[in-house]
């Protein structure tokens, strides 16, 4: 198991825990959207773990069994169709799938907290993809069903 997320210097809990707190002042534009989105992948993940919640990055066999249970139930080698709305679907109100990547990347590029969320946002990117079956795998959010059954592993 580990703690940290990618890069950043940040622990899960403590990018949680920060992340939350950031919520409350940062004002609108993209460092707001970046939160979002964290919370969002963090509330997604939640999903996929079922009881246990989102609290480490899995490794070894955990991770293993997690991956195998997605790509169970997205079927094998799923590429999606470039026009599929799940490709461009929004994790939240304000940022899809394909612009978060671009989000993260942007946050990446600037100082302090914002930097540090561009980092965990990546290293959430980085773990999705491993989970879905490679670099760029994560492409879709599965149903809430299909979430349910990922986490009945």
């Amino acid at each position: 198991m580990v703690e940290r997320l990618g890069t950043s210097s940040w622990s899960v809990s403590e990018a949680r825990n920060m992340v939350a707190r950031l919520r409350h002042v940062a004002g609108d534009g993209p460092e707001y959207d970046g939160i979002e989105l964290f919370m969002a992948l963090c509330d997604y993940l939640d999903q996929l773990y079922g009881g246990t919640g989102f609290d480490i990055v899995f490794t070894g066999a955990e991770r293993q069994t997690l991956a195998d249970s997605v790509r169970k139930v997205r079927g094998p080698n799923v590429v999606p169709d470039p026009d599929s709305f799940r490709l461009v679907q929004p994790v939240n109100a304000a940022v899809t799938l394909v612009e978060g990547r671009t989000l993260t990347a942007w946050l990446e590029e600037r100082d302090g907290w914002q930097q540090e969320l561009g980092k965990a946002l990546h290293g959430l990117y980085i773990y999705l993809d491993q989970l879905y079956g490679g670099p760029g795998a994560f492409n879709e959010l599965l149903t809430p069903s299909e979430r349910l059954r990922v986490a009945q592993r």
